[in-house]
């Protein structure tokens, strides 16, 4: 959800990454010109795009994925998802003037497909005192379509270049606003995570779109996902989109995502209802130090540190950033954060945003998400739609942060194998029609009246 400020290298001998400055441009690797959405001939859609300069990552509409690297023999082949683990698809990719690939061992989507034209148009516009790289991709063959603006989450590198649903709407009739965000790609300014300014970047990046689509866009909005389901709803009430998609993000502050990771992770240790809420007093402490921009609660950090500092459950203490601020000094941590720290609006709370956006709105939210916990934010969101707030749920069981399907080994560590099923069709279909359309892998929908 957050890019943490990295202060884990409190050294400070690590480089600033999340500061603007060169990034790589992929449009010079070898195997660049096959990025794309291929309609294959036994049916299905096959999204190829960059994972490295070496490999390319595969997507289907049905959520399954994989990371592909060329072997002697020319085919591709490589790992399901994210993990580790073999995947039986093999790909051969035509020529750069070709378009098309052959596939092998990818159920349903075996045999030859040919690369979708989308007509794609870049474009440098003005965000809030910076510049901004932004691409209008637009559906094959559609005379009009509803928009979608990719909302970041709190990732430092190149949407133009890395982000597939500039793709993957496109190939479901959808069309895309996409943009490298400050500080990143082909953009001017430095990285921040304060989300007004992200906000406002966002909505003049719906004008943006807006202006050059016109009288083809049939209905518009915003689409962010993780720290996107904060910054888009911010975005919604600084212009006028017709809907707004939060995925896998929340509805609780930054402080609150630290202390309910902190709460789930010491859980799925084993400890019970004493030491949570020994713990709670550390994440209040760390919480309110930050709230405070570090002006109250140095008292209260170093109590809860001196009585729980030895228990075994502290050293188990992650979250977003409560570790950071408990394992030194806080002079040290002060000084790295200074260097390091984004603006992260800590105490930032979305409910009262939430009730000034006027356009419907569809959260998905992860099950098993261990970066943003959605326990709380699905009570939430469902006390919103009591009150008649226009929001629709989607909860996929089961699922990680980005609604990812993922295997568990006895030590608890996670491999993530792709999308859950029915996901990306979901997120297509809602925009298309403003609500569920269907049934949608096994999500548990809870539609407003």
């Amino acid at each position: 959800m957050l890019h943490s400020p990295a202060l884990r290298i409190l050294a400070l001998t690590g480089a600033l990454a999340a500061c603007s400055g060169p990034q790589e441009d992929i449009s010079s690797w070898a195997h660049a010109c096959h990025i794309g959405s291929y309609a294959m001939d036994a049916g299905g859609i096959i999204d190829i795009g960059a994972s490295s300069e070496t490999h390319l990552r595969w997507r289907t509409l049905d959520g399954r994925v994989g990371r592909i690297a060329a072997g002697e023999d020319g085919v591709w082949s490589g790992t399901t998802g994210w993990s580790d683990l073999a995947d039986p698809a093999r790909f051969e990719l035509g020529t750069c003037e070709d378009g098309t690939i052959r596939v092998t061992g990818v159920e349903d989507s075996d045999g030859s497909g040919t690369r979708l034209n989308f007509t794609s148009q870049d474009i440098r516009f003005e965000g809030d005192g910076v510049e901004l790289a932004g691409r209008l991709v637009w559906p094959e063959g559609a005379e009009s379509a509803p928009l979608a603006v990719l909302v970041h989450g709190s990732e430092d590198w190149s949407a133009l270049d890395y982000a597939s649903l500039q793709r993957i709407l496109p190939a479901q009739g959808i069309a895309a606003f996409v943009y490298d965000k400050r500080g990143t790609g082909g953009s001017t300014g430095s990285y921040t995570q304060d989300f007004d300014l992200l906000a406002a970047d966002a909505a003049a990046a719906h004008a943006t779109a807006l202006d050059m689509a016109g009288d083809l866009i049939d209905a518009s909005g915003y689409l962010g996902g993780s720290q996107g389901g904060w910054v888009a709803p911010l975005a919604a009430t600084m212009s006028q989109p017709d809907f707004v998609i939060a995925s896998f993000g929340l509805a609780e502050s930054p402080l609150a995502e630290d202390r309910e990771q902190v709460q789930m992770e010491l859980r799925e240790a084993g400890y019970g209802p004493d030491v949570l809420a020994q713990a709670l007093e550390v994440t209040n402490a760390t919480g309110h130090l930050l709230a405070t921009d570090f002006q109250e609660g140095h008292e209260e950090l170093d109590r809860v540190k001196q009585a729980y500092g030895d228990e075994p459950w502290f050293d188990e203490i992650v979250g977003e950033i409560t570790r950071d601020m408990i394992i030194r000094p806080l002079w040290q941590f002060r000084m790295g954060y200074a260097i390091l720290g984004v603006s992260t609006p800590w105490g930032h709370e979305p409910v009262p945003v939430l009730r000034q956006v006027e356009a419907p709105m569809l959260w998905v939210l992860a099950g098993a998400d261990r970066e943003a916990p959605s326990a709380n934010t699905r009570v939430i969101l469902t006390d919103l739609q009591a009150e008649g707030r226009a929001i629709d749920i989607a909860f996929f069981p089961d699922t990680d942060h980005g609604i990812m399907r993922f295997i568990e080994d006895e030590n608890g560590d996670r491999q993530t194998l792709g999308y859950a099923d029915g996901y990306l069709t979901l997120l297509a279909d809602w925009i298309r029609t403003g609500g569920f359309d269907g049934t949608y892998g096994d999500a548990e929908l809870a539609a407003r009246e």
